[in-house]
């Protein structure tokens, strides 16, 4: 079932504004890299499918919200690309701020609090190498990418919670 949601809204709980069946709905994910859902449906849903509404998709990790980023209509069908939630924090800007001698999860707290507006995001991780890092005049998306590069681990994003994780999934 993939719902509808107002651009304001922060919980997915319910049906949303309006559920929908697409004729196609796919979900792009890379470790580490995008993560983004291709969506098509009717012009039945014209009213609903517009820029910053959120699609939530199942996933194979759950239920997923997308912000819709880009639309395009033709005569037949709607097309839209929207990206996860983690995208929205690159509109979290850190003016300047120094994480100093930390482990992962707290270089993600302190610069997740650091952000010039309070941040929607939760964070955690359990990568325990200690290292340090200089952020200035940075949104909250682009120093996350700095941590993994610095800390290591995979990037594990579930809609308003972020992490990095030294291991995710199973091999079986």
């Amino acid at each position: 079932m993939i719902k509808v949601f107002g651009q304001a809204d922060t919980s997915f709980s319910s049906n949303g504004d309006i559920v929908i069946q697409p004729s196609k709905a796919l979900v792009h994910k890379m470790d580490n890299g995008d993560f983004y859902l291709d969506l098509e449906c009717s012009l039945d849903y014209l009213e609903s499918i517009i820029p910053n509404n959120i699609i939530v998709a199942p996933t194979p990790q759950g239920e997923q919200a997308f912000r819709i980023f880009s639309v395009t209509t033709t005569r037949r069908k709607i097309t839209a690309k929207c990206l996860h939630l983690f995208y929205d924090a690159n509109n979290y800007l850190i003016v300047d701020s120094y994480v100093v001698n930390k482990n992962c999860n707290d270089a993600l707290d302190h610069l997740n609090n650091a952000t010039d507006n309070t941040s929607p995001f939760t964070t955690l991780s359990d990568i325990r190498t200690i290292n340090s890092y200089r952020c200035v005049r940075t949104s909250l998306a682009q120093a996350i990418n700095v941590i993994l590069e610095r800390w290591g681990g995979h990037l594990v994003r579930d809609n308003w919670n972020i992490s990095i994780m030294n291991q995710i999934g199973m091999d079986n």
